[in-house]
């Protein structure tokens, strides 16, 4: 079954498989936040994308390989209530922006636009994004077949600011 990134919470995850690396993406919490195993096909290696919630889940998850990293996108507690838990069974290292990283629960090693954190052979570049919290960022990895992949944590909503399934009423202008 083709790649279609939709996933709803409780749902299966859906998965893209590229040349050097696998994205797993689900959709966990109330909250119906997003979060990403990204895997190095050559190295094995595992960097999880917000542990937004449900830690058993994303242990479940990250049990096809080694977690390595975990990193946030920022620092509202809906994107990082399994990290303690994730970190802590896993041993792995927690990143953050220097803006954000002393809100979450963990020490995090601290990075910055421009900066790049890799998972197993595969780069990714952190974007800072200055607008939701002080330290928001995006990962960027840059697919050698020439596809990008953008990483956005809460910086993009589809639709407008917030959960954009329900209806919503809008005035006229």
């Amino acid at each position: 079954m083709p790649y279609s990134g939709d996933v709803t919470p409780g749902g299966p995850p859906d998965v893209r498989e590229l040349d050097a690396l696998t994205i797993t993406k689900v959709s966990v919490g109330p909250m119906d936040n997003n979060a990403y195993v990204l895997r190095c096909t050559a190295t094995g290696s595992l960097l999880l994308i917000d542990a937004a919630n449900e830690a058993p889940r994303l242990l479940q998850l990250a049990s096809i390989g080694r977690l390595s990293t975990v990193v946030t996108t920022h620092r509202h507690m809906d994107h990082w209530v399994a990290l303690e838990e994730v970190v802590a069974a896993t041993g792995a290292r927690s990143v953050a922006h220097a803006a954000d990283a002393g809100e979450l629960p963990v020490k995090s090693d601290t990075v910055h636009g421009g900066d790049v954190i890799t998972v197993g052979a595969c780069p990714l570049e952190v974007i800072h994004l200055v607008g939701h919290t002080p330290g928001s960022i995006a990962l960027l990895y840059n697919d050698p077949a020439g596809i990008p992949h953008l990483f956005t944590g809460d910086s993009l909503f589809p639709g407008g600011v917030g959960n954009t399934r329900a209806t919503r009423k809008t005035s006229p202008r």
